[in-house]
Formats: structure tokens, sequence, C-alpha cells
């Protein structure tokens, strides 16, 4: 795959190829693809009840870099953001649109993946560590390529990060936005990333960071150079994680959904909401479901998972997994329980819940009476 002007070197590269591809104002982009008149206009998409040409009020979602430029940024109020961009061409959201847009890109992401990861609406993990080393010449020819292929196939332009962790792909792929292109090299990643905020690590929110703020870190320099023993016993394990983020040496897994079998279902709320409680009994009542398809299956699981989709389409899961499979359903709720703390608790309006790492009964069986019998002829 040719890739344009790009210096010639060997793709020498330890460890994993990790890429995160980030589309750009995508709901606003959709639009202006969909409809070429608004390319070059102010396009600010709202999240509101009300219909499309009679807006009042409501929140802003996406806006264009047009729209960017006079000030206008997601979350703001539709009355600030008409105050601040008079001239802007204001569209309520079409997730219909979107969601067709981003099956598209997905289905061109896959072409360069090992392993592709959903996070959200608009990005997306790839795992490339066979692929990119086999088929391109530089961690720069694979990032382009990405990034040439969705604006050939799709029409939109996108933002990718290449590196050796998801975490530090994430943070290489809003360093040149729109349209950039940014590699972390192993070799170099813990000064690459070091002068990072805290805060622009996925998974470090505000309470967390006020806390780390607190102790004298702002930076990922910062949070690499205390001791994580210090980090654990303030944070526990994510205290842990944070300091091998810092570090680049986190080895968080790009997880697809299709790499292991698993039973699962989806609930959307009927109103979005922040109360831990309201999600819990959502994901308890999706338990007896499961359990009856485990049973009729004749499976057991070993991990289970919950995923939660917020109000801005960005996707989180969470999983725990157990040290023994079973079929045995009581151990769900719990695990819900605490997985749920284990998340930034802002408006959700949907919630999943899997049990994962499956096994036939029958197979599980005969790996018990292989090893009974193994141990008996020792």
């Amino acid at each position: 795959m040719g890739a344009g002007a790009i210096s010639p070197k060997l793709f020498e590269w330890e460890g994993r190829v990790i890429a995160h591809v980030d589309m750009n104002a995508f709901y606003p982009s959709c639009e202006q693809l969909a409809n070429p008149e608004l390319r070059g206009k102010p396009v600010i998409v709202v999240m509101s009840p009300e219909p499309e040409g009679k807006l009042t009020r409501g929140a802003v979602a996406s806006c264009s870099y047009e729209a960017r430029a006079n000030g206008v940024h997601s979350g703001m109020s539709y009355r600030k953001a008409k105050e601040l961009c008079p001239s802007g061409v204001f569209l309520r959201t079409n997730f219909e649109l979107y969601e067709s847009y981003s099956a598209m890109v997905m289905k061109t992401l896959s072409k360069f993946a090992d392993k592709l990861e959903l996070a959200s609406i608009d990005e997306a993990y790839i795992d490339a560590s066979l692929k990119a080393k086999s088929q391109f010449s530089s961690p720069e020819e694979f990032g382009l390529t990405i990034k040439e292929t969705v604006k050939k196939e799709v029409g939109l332009t996108c933002s990718v990060g290449v590196a050796p962790t998801k975490a530090s792909a994430k943070l290489a792929s809003d360093v040149r936005k729109p349209d950039g292109l940014t590699v972390f090299r192993p070799d170099g990643l813990k000064e690459a990333i070091s002068g990072f905020p805290v805060e622009r690590v996925a998974g470090i929110g505000p309470k967390t960071q006020a806390v780390l703020n607190q102790m004298g870190i702002y930076t990922l320099g910062d949070l690499g150079s205390k001791p994580p023993q210090v980090l654990m016993e303030r944070f526990g394990k994510n205290g842990v994680w944070m300091w091998k983020v810092a570090n680049g040496s986190d080895d968080d897994e790009v997880i697809a959904d299709d790499e292991y079998k698993s039973i699962s279902t989806e609930h959307t709320l009927a109103h979005e909401t922040t109360d831990t409680t309201e999600l819990e009994k959502e994901l308890v009542a999706m338990t007896d479901e499961l359990c009856s398809r485990l049973l009729q299956l004749e499976l057991l699981y070993k991990t289970i998972g919950i995923k939660v989709v917020y109000s801005d389409f960005k996707i989180i899961t969470r999983g725990k997994t157990l040290r023994y499979f079973t079929d045995d359903c009581s151990f769900i709720q719990p695990a819900i329980r605490e997985l749920l703390t284990k998340i930034e608790m802002r408006p959700v309006r949907k919630v999943g819940l899997r049990l994962s790492t499956l096994q036939h009964a029958t197979q599980h069986q005969r790996r018990i009476e292989d090893w009974i019998n193994q141990i008996q002829h020792t």
C-alpha cells in the first residue's frame, strides 16, 4: 500500500502497534458530506427536544471548525452558541445519519486491523501489531494510509495516533487536529508524553485530576516520577494503572467485539441518568435473561462485563474475571455493583450486560476428567 511522500524508514518497532483513530468534528462533517451546500459554513449540531427549524434551546453536541473559530464548543448552550455565531447553521442531531457513516468508517478501518475496538460512534482503536509490520515500511506510512483510505472511501477526515499502548495512541491522535498524524515510538514514549496534563488521559476524570493536583501532580511526568505504592495507597489498582500510563508501560488490550464468544443484552434508558442505583437496577434486571440463555446453551462463564453508553455516545466497558468457570449467577449482581464504581458517572443513555470467556459444560467436564486421569497416572 502506498502512502504518498514518506521518507523511507524500516518499520523498526518493539512490541505492539496500536492506532487510535478519531474522526474530526464528526457530526457536522457528516452533515456537510450529506449536504455539500454546508461545506465551509459554521455548522452547529444541537441536542434538543425541539424539531429542526424551531430550535430555541438545547446543548451543542458538536460543531464544525468554522464554528469553533467563533468560540463555539461542545456542551455550550444553544443560546450562547447563537450569540457567538449568529450566522451559524444550526441543525438538530441526526443519529441515523451519523451511525450510517460510522459503520462505513469502521468497515474501512477493519482492513488495517488485527483487532478493532469501537470506542464510540466516531473513534476506534486498532491493534495492527502483525499487519502494520508486514504491510508497511514505517508507522508513518501505516498511519497516513489509514487517513487517506478513510478519506477516499468514506469522504471524511480523521486524526490518527500510533503508539505502543492504547492510552498513548489516544494522546497522540489529539496532538494534531484536524486531519493530523502523530507517532510515538516505543524507545521515546515516556519522554514524548511527559508534558501532557494528567486530565488528557482517558480515564482520569475531574475528581481524580483534582486529587492528583492536590498531590502536586499536574503532568504525566509528575505522575510517572511518583512511587507507585504512593499512588496505590491513594487510588488502589487505578493508581498503578495511572503510573503505568505515565511511564508508557500500560498493557490494556484492544478488545474486538467478536474476539471471544459471549452472550449479552443492552437496554436504552427511558431518560438519561447519573444515578448509580438506577443503573444497577437496570443491569440486574438483565441477569435473568442472560442466565436463562446460559443454561439453555449449557455454557459456563468466567467474565462478567458491563457496558455504559454516555449521552455523547462515548462507550465505556468494564469487566471482572472470576477464578473459575461457573454457571452460578449469584456472582453477577455483586460484580455489577463493583464495576459501576469503576466508571465516571455522567449522563448515561444506554447500558449493557455481558457474560463472556465461555466454555461448554461438557468440554469443561472433560478437561477436569483429563486432569484427574493425569494426576492418577503420575
